[in-house]
């Protein structure tokens, strides 16, 4: 049987869909189309994923051969279904803040997405086959987008006028985060072992890096590239900027912990989210790599795992947790702008710059 949730979601996509009008003659039609437009972009992998999962669920046997067919075949008619999806809905969408906002509701349906894999005999987790194929497709589909709206994709190299020892500067700004783990300041100068978590390595890790992919994916590639094509004049000042309101983006993402933590507990997670949002802002922009600061994320995410549930922002907060995040967020922001200021770093900032728009 249908679930009546379903049905309703099914409904609200297709009301949308016919209110969506091609072109629009003021700014209260403006707003109101994109609103429709970004119900569209939420709704209909979703839907169209639920559909197919209840048709093909009478074919699921009990064998895992059988389970695997259909899931195939499922996923080959979805990926069909998809395209005209990004070419009617998700390629004509204009204008720097529809695109983040696109880009954002996309890549938090895939997550429901993958919660059909129960549908399939699989249990929802990340370990699952059908779950890391969503990640897999759902950026590449968010990398074929950017590159329709005339963005290049990230690049596997790094700028020629790159200085490696600014960027190691950085890099070991960034890694200062590790000592949050320590738990004091005696520990931390004293005896102070990094500990990766032993307990279902492999789905932790698959937890980890797909945080790392969609956060950094989210806010240093889908944020942050759209934010430097703002039509400010200095490219000093453009860069200044983009990196400050990706950053802050990328604090306040967090301050959706708050109804699992205390205030203060949230408002400090969103002030360290800030400072290292700006060190990897301008890692990626001064390497033109997003994948350096992906790996950094995991590496800081992994270390940070055992004390993720049970830590500084999900239970007392200590006066070394209080203090220790203070001191390295204004120790990251000396770093950061003291690598803006410099004309080095200036020189491998501009080659992204210059390499951004795809024409």
């Amino acid at each position: 049987m249908t679930p009546r949730k379903e049905i309703i979601i099914a409904g609200i996509l297709c009301f949308s869909a016919l209110l969506l009008q091609e072109r629009v003659s003021n700014r209260f039609a403006l707003v109101t189309n994109n609103f429709l437009r970004l119900i569209l972009v939420a709704l209909f992998p979703f839907t169209v994923m639920t559909a197919i999962s209840i048709l093909a669920h009478p074919l699921i046997g009990t064998h895992s051969f059988q389970k695997w067919l259909v899931l195939i075949i499922s996923f080959v008619v979805f990926i069909g279904a998809i395209i005209p999806y990004i070419q009617k809905v998700l390629r004509p969408t204009a204008g720097i803040t529809m695109r983040i906002l696109t880009s954002y509701v996309l890549i938090s349906s895939f997550t429901f997405i993958a919660i059909t894999s129960k549908t399939f005999g699989f249990p929802f987790s990340y370990t699952v086959p059908l779950v890391p194929f969503a990640i897999i497709l759902i950026f590449g589909i968010l990398m074929y987008v950017m590159k329709l709206w005339g963005y290049r994709l990230p690049r596997w190299g790094i700028n020629s006028k790159v200085n490696y020892w600014w960027l190691f500067l950085a890099i070991i700004t960034a890694l200062l985060n590790w000592g949050l783990t320590a738990g004091s300041w005696s520990r931390l100068f004293g005896h102070f072992d990094l500990a990766v978590p032993q307990t279902a390595i492999v789905g932790i890790v698959l937890t980890i890096v797909w945080t790392g992919l969609k956060e950094e994916f989210m806010f240093r590639y889908l944020t942050l590239w759209p934010l430097l094509m703002m039509k400010i004049k200095s490219d000093k000042t453009r860069v200044l900027v983009a990196i400050l309101i990706s950053s802050t983006i990328f604090g306040l993402y967090h301050a959706s912990n708050v109804g699992h933590q205390s205030v203060l507990e949230t408002c400090l997670q969103i002030f360290a989210a800030f400072g290292v949002g700006m060190v990897f802002s301008v890692i990626t922009l001064y390497t033109g790599n997003i994948w350096i600061v992906v790996a950094l994320h995991s590496m800081i995410d992994l270390i940070g795992y055992p004390i993720t549930n049970s830590g500084p922002f999900s239970g007392s907060v200590s006066a070394y947790e209080i203090e220790f995040i203070i001191i390295t967020r204004i120790i990251e922001l000396v770093v950061v702008f003291l690598m803006l200021g410099n004309h080095r770093v200036q020189a491998g900032i501009k080659q992204t710059l210059a390499n951004i728009r795809a024409n």
